[in-house]
């Protein structure tokens, strides 16, 4: 969990750096769950690192450290950008946001493919008990 010269700790402080470099980094970091911190996450924010990238690390921050973060705007946000990781964390950690999600019925099969590789059996578990209608037309 220490940030002193890590890769990602690095990239955070290149105002060069570009979003999708940050993204691809966080997802081999975050898979070491103590990183799964707010105060961790704040401390990649460095004076040089790109707004987007700040505005990537709040959101994820807020995951983190919040006991009501605002999951729909975060979710909606990891989705605009593209980055299918943090999608799949949201999910993990509050399976209910599917609900909020406006996912097409002949998406449905793909999504909870995706969902089933990146996500853990338990959420999946919760999915498909607590929301039968994600099946419907699968």
């Amino acid at each position: 969990c220490y940030l002193f010269a890590t890769p990602i700790k690095l990239a955070c402080a290149n105002e060069n750096t570009t979003l999708k470099i940050v993204q691809v980094l966080l997802d081999i970091w975050l898979k070491d769950k103590e990183n799964h911190s707010s105060r961790i996450v704040n401390w990649l924010i460095q004076r040089d690192t790109p707004d987007d990238v700040i505005e990537l690390l709040r959101y994820l921050s807020f995951l983190f450290g919040n006991d009501d973060p605002p999951i729909d705007e975060i979710v909606t946000h990891f989705i605009d950008i593209n980055w299918q990781n943090g999608v799949s964390i949201v999910i993990n950690m509050h399976p209910a946001v599917i609900k909020t999600m406006e996912i097409p019925t002949n998406a449905m099969a793909d999504f909870l493919s995706v969902v089933g590789k990146r996500c853990s059996l338990a959420t999946m578990m919760v999915l498909i008990k607590n929301e039968p209608e994600l099946l419907e037309g699968v």
